[in-house]
């Protein structure tokens, strides 16, 4: 049964999605690293895991982001590109002494080091545009915990698509 909801929740994802270029955010051995990946629609099934969205979200399933070293290895095998981003202690002091959380501090340290430009319209959905643009081409940014969609999401854009 959860396999099933989650290969709906990914397969509604993708086919919604505006890019399926990713820069996917994980730690190893005190490092931060965003490992580009282009074309990964058929990754997203392996790598990803289904949980519960908050309550404040309406407490539906959703499609997470918290690999493990098993799916940080396939992403890894399908990297065009990794970036070591900063170290772990970086990210976290910056997360306590700044309004921004982990995810957004990972996307702009990373915008940084690939010098990418930021679609102009700030949390733009995930149908309209990606998170980055790298060389004319958009990536969706997604760091540990971080939610590729859920089924409240994919309801309200039912009518769109």
């Amino acid at each position: 049964m959860n396999e099933n909801i989650k290969e709906y929740l990914a397969t509604e994802y993708n086919r919604l999605a505006y890019t399926h270029n990713y820069i996917f955010g994980y730690t190893e051995n005190g490092m931060v690293y965003g490992a580009m990946v282009d074309n990964a629609e058929s990754l997203l099934a392996y790598i990803s895991t289904l949980d519960k969205a908050s309550s404040k979200n309406g407490g539906t399933y959703s499609l997470k982001y918290k690999p493990n070293k098993a799916q940080v290895s396939i992403i890894k095998a399908h990297a065009c590109k990794t970036l070591a981003v900063c170290t772990t202690e970086m990210l976290e002091e910056l997360n306590r002494t700044n309004r921004q959380n982990r995810g957004q501090i990972f996307e702009s340290l990373t915008a940084e080091i690939l010098k990418a430009e930021t679609p102009t319209a700030k949390n733009a959905k995930f149908t309209d545009c990606g998170d980055l643009i790298v060389n004319g081409k958009h990536y969706q940014v997604k760091y540990l915990k971080a939610t590729f969609t859920d089924e409240r999401t994919l309801k309200n854009l039912s009518g769109r698509h």
